[in-house]
């Protein structure tokens, strides 16, 4: 068994490239016995928020707490990008809905990020019903995984939102699996 990366992004919205895009990601990295995590990668995309609309920005604020004024802080998309990828080429990677995360958004350009990594199956495939549904609400879906399977908040991440939070909260959702012997 290796170490197992979950990767989780923020979009600008549901339906994936080219109309949305991802507006920041994180990577935290599980232990294989499951015994442990650490965040490895976290970094916003620089850009204009006059570029993405009122409705991307909406989305951006309402699912993930993100500002338009922070978009501006950001990386360089090229170099998030880059940095992405050094931290998951040549890994098993998975997302609590690889569907959503890889299908929509990193297995497209600029990200290209499903030819050079062991796309593992979603974390929610081994879940209850009740923790699958509408990718528009992701967000909602790990937060009551996590709520649900790691309770007391051992990630210690409070009510965040952010790409990094969800990753966070994932990768604990997949601990939980892996010690139970279900991923």
């Amino acid at each position: 068994m290796d170490d197992v990366y979950v990767v989780e992004i923020a979009a600008t919205g549901p339906k994936g490239m080219p109309k949305d895009t991802v507006a920041e990601v994180a990577v935290c990295r599980m232990l294989a016995d499951g015994s442990d995590f650490d965040t490895v990668y976290d970094c916003m995309v620089a850009m204009d928020p006059r570029d993405i609309g009122k409705e991307g920005l909406d989305y951006l604020t309402s699912n993930y707490g993100i500002q338009p004024e922070e978009l501006y802080s950001g990386e360089d998309q090229s170099v998030v990008v880059s940095q992405l990828q050094k931290a998951v080429f040549g890994r098993e990677c998975t997302s609590y809905n690889v569907g959503a995360v890889f299908g929509k958004y990193l297995s497209f350009e600029p990200w290209d990020c499903a030819r050079e990594l062991t796309l593992l199956p979603s974390i929610s495939m081994r879940l209850d019903k009740e923790l699958k549904g509408a990718p528009e609400r992701e967000h909602e879906l790990i937060r009551k995984a996590y709520d649900t399977l790691c309770p007391g908040d051992p990630a210690c991440v409070g009510d965040g939102r952010r790409a990094v939070h969800l990753a966070q909260m994932a990768v604990s959702v997949l601990m939980r699996l892996r010690r139970d012997g279900w991923f």
